[in-house]
C-alpha cells in the first residue's frame, strides 16, 4: 500500500482554549493515519490574552502531524472583526508556508466546511488539488437554536460553494447527509461513522449489587438530563435495585435539581466531567446506557457504549437509529418520560436477552480505528484514481 499525504483543515479541532472542541475529528484523523500522513491544520482564538501575536504548536505522533497556531482575539466587536481578518491573514500564510516545507499533498480534506472549507476552494483554485469535505455539525434540523435555516447569507452562500466543489462529501450519518441535501444542495454523500477508541472501550463481565444505568454527556438542554431523572426517579419507587450514574456535567444546576428529587443517598451519582480513559471505565462498571436527546446526529457515546458489550436506551431521533438495532437497543419517543420509566424497567426485566459480548464484538467491527482508517483510504483512492 503506497501512504498518501493528506492535508487536513479543521474548523474544531482539540486545543489548549477548548480542550475537546472536535475531539471526534481528531479520532477520525488517528484513524486516517493508519494508513496514510495526515497532516492537521488548525487555527485556535485565545482571548484570555495569554498569546500576544502567534503562537504555532506541532505535535507528531506516528503518521500523524497535528498543527495547532494560537493568534489572539479580543471580544470587542472591533476585536472580533480584526480577528477575522487576523485569521484569513494567518491561514494563507500556513498554507503557503506548508506547501513550501511539504510539497503539494495529493489530497485536501476539510473537516467542517465552515469555516475552514474557505481555504479548500481556494487551495484547489491555487494550486489545483482537489479536497474531501467531511460534515459534523448538527445544525440541518429544526430542533438547535443555531439551525442552518437561520443563519446568515453569507454561511449559507459559502456553505453551497464548499460543498458544491468538493470532490466528496462524507457524512458521519445518513440524517445529517440528507440535511445538507434538504438545506444546502443535492450532492452524494459516504457515510462514515465516528470512531470508537476500542484500546479503552471494551466489554469487561462485571456484576454490581445494583442494576446500574449510566449517561453521558455535557448535559445541555437538549440532552434532557432532567427528563432522565425524573424518568428515574419513578422507576426507582418500583424497583429500588436500580441505580443511575451521570458523567460529563459541569453546571450544579443539574445536582441540584436531582437532589430535589430526594432519593436516598447514591443512588443517584455524578461523576463531573472527567478524562475519555475514565469514561470508559464508568461505561464498563454498568449494565445500560441511556440517551433522552431531544435531537442528536451520530453520537460518539453510543457507539463507545455498544463497544463496552452496553444495551442502548435511546430517543429514536436523527442518526441514532442508524447506530443500533434490537440486538442492542431499545428506543423510546423524545420527552416521553412516562414511555423512558417503562422502558427501562423493560431493560431491567428482559436484560438477559442481550449478549453483551456480541454487542461489543460486532460494535468494534464497525467503529474501531482501523476499520474507520480503511473507509477513508477507500474514499482517497476513487478520489485520486479518477482525477
Amino acid at each position: 500500500m503506497t501512504r498518501k499525504k493528506i492535508l487536513w483543515l479543521c474548523s474544531w479541532y482539540p486545543n489548549r482554549v477548548e480542550p475537546f472542541s472536535g475531539d471526534f475529528i481528531q479520532r477520525h484523523a488517528r484513524a486516517a493515519a493508519l494508513y496514510n500522513d495526515i497532516h492537521v491544520i488548525h487555527l485556535a482564538a485565545d482571548t484570555s490574552g495569554k498569546t500576544t501575536d502567534k503562537e504555532t504548536t506541532i505535535h507528531k505522533d506516528g503518521y500523524l502531524t497535528e498543527q495547532i497556531i494560537y493568534y489572539k482575539k479580543k471580544t470587542t466587536a472591533r476585536g472580533r472583526l480584526m480577528a477575522h481578518y487576523r485569521w484569513l491573514f494567518l491561514y494563507r500564510q500556513v498554507l503557503r508556508n506548508y506547501i513550501l516545507n511539504n510539497g503539494r499533498p495529493d489530497l485536501l480534506h476539510v473537516q467542517v466546511p465552515v469555516s475552514s472549507g474557505i481555504f479548500g476552494v481556494w487551495m484547489k483554485k491555487k494550486y489545483g488539488i482537489p479536497y474531501v469535505v467531511t460534515e459534523h455539525w448538527g445544525i440541518y434540523n429544526n430542533e438547535v437554536p443555531d439551525r442552518f435555516e437561520n443563519r446568515s447569507r453569507t454561511v449559507k452562500f459559502y456553505s453551497k460553494q464548499i460543498f458544491s466543489q468538493a470532490a466528496k462529501f462524507i457524512s458521519v450519518s445518513r440524517y445529517l447527509g440528507e440535511g445538507v441535501n434538504r438545506l444546502v444542495l443535492k450532492k452524494d454523500y459516504d457515510v462514515i461513522p465516528n470512531v470508537a477508541d476500542t484500546s479503552l472501550f471494551f466489554y469487561i463481565e462485571n456484576q454490581p449489587s445494583r442494576f446500574r444505568f449510566i449517561h453521558v454527556s455535557n448535559m445541555v438542554q437538549l440532552k434532557n438530563p432532567e427528563g432522565i431523572l425524573r424518568a428515574f426517579s419513578k422507576l426507582y419507587r418500583q424497583n429500588n435495585t436500580a441505580e443511575m450514574v451521570m458523567v460529563g456535567d459541569t453546571d450544579l444546576s443539574i445536582r441540584e435539581y436531582a437532589a430535589s428529587l430526594k432519593l436516598p443517598d447514591g443512588v443517584i451519582t455524578f461523576k463531573g466531567e472527567v478524562p475519555y480513559v475514565q469514561v470508559a471505565k464508568e461505561m464498563q462498571q454498568a449494565d445500560c446506557f441511556v440517551l433522552f436527546s431531544n435531537i442528536e446526529n451520530s453520537p460518539c457515546v453510543i457507539g463507545e457504549a455498544l463497544c463496552c458489550g452496553l444495551p442502548v436506551i435511546a430517543t429514536q431521533v436523527g442518526g441514532i437509529p442508524e447506530l443500533v438495532d434490537s440486538s442492542n437497543s431499545l428506543l423510546v419517543d423524545p420527552k416521553e418520560e412516562d414511555q423512558l420509566t417503562a422502558v427501562m424497567m423493560q431493560m431491567i426485566n428482559s436484560y438477559p436477552k442481550f449478549d453483551r459480548k456480541a454487542i461489543a464484538a460486532k460494535a468494534a467491527l464497525r467503529f474501531s480505528y482501523e476499520t474507520v482508517g480503511k473507509q477513508f483510504d477507500s474514499v482517497y483512492d476513487s478520489i485520486l484514481k479518477s482525477s
